[in-house]
Parts: C-alpha cells; structure tokens; sequence
C-alpha cells in the first residue's frame, strides 16, 4: 500500500508531504496506481521548483524503499498552496477511485 501523509502548519495550509510504500496493484512496470502517484507526486515538486523558486522545498527520497518527502522551507505562498492541494486533491481522488488496500491519505 502507498501511504500519503499530508503535513499541514498551525494556519491548517499544506506545507509539504510524505509518500511511501508500493501500491502492488500490478506488477512492476504495469502498475497504474503507482504510475499515477508517482507522477501526481513528481510533477508537484517540479512545478514548486520550476514555477516558485523563491520558494525552496527540502527533498528526500529514497527510490528503493518508494520514498519521497517534500516540505516548503517556508511558510506557503497563496501560489504553492494551490498547488500542494491539488496534489492532495489528487491523491485523494486516487485512494476513493481504488480503496484504501492501495493508497491511503493521512494527515498530520
């Protein structure tokens, strides 16, 4: 199972997440819902740093374990917010369409 723990500051915004796990919804290469976080996961990362870059994000990752963590160093503009909640939205979206078995969306 993939496990996404969404980390929120005092003010409730999203300032970053964590992703862990394999969905072994599928082998490996044909897994569609691994596919899909990885690329929900990724792309919001790029975008912050692309798109934001006055905004720097701390990353860790660990591939073998199926491992990212993503925090903004600072305290979210209006622009990253969105952002980390459409990747929230996203997720979420993800975990009602396929159950709980393969990815489950915490906060903390």
């Amino acid at each position: 199972m993939i496990e996404v723990l969404i980390t929120r500051d005092k003010s409730m915004d999203i300032i970053g997440f964590k992703v862990s796990g394999h969905a072994l919804f599928a082998e490996a290469g044909n897994d569609i819902i691994c596919s899909a976080v990885s690329m929900l996961t990724i792309n919001t990362v790029n975008a912050i740093e692309q798109f934001l870059p006055d905004e720097p994000m701390v990353i860790n990752i660990d591939r073998k374990k199926g491992f990212i963590e993503a925090r903004l160093a600072e305290k979210p503009s209006d622009r990253s917010e969105i952002l980390l909640r459409t990747f929230h939205l996203g997720m979420v979206s993800i975990e009602e369409q396929y159950g709980r078995k393969y990815v489950k969306v915490l906060e903390a």
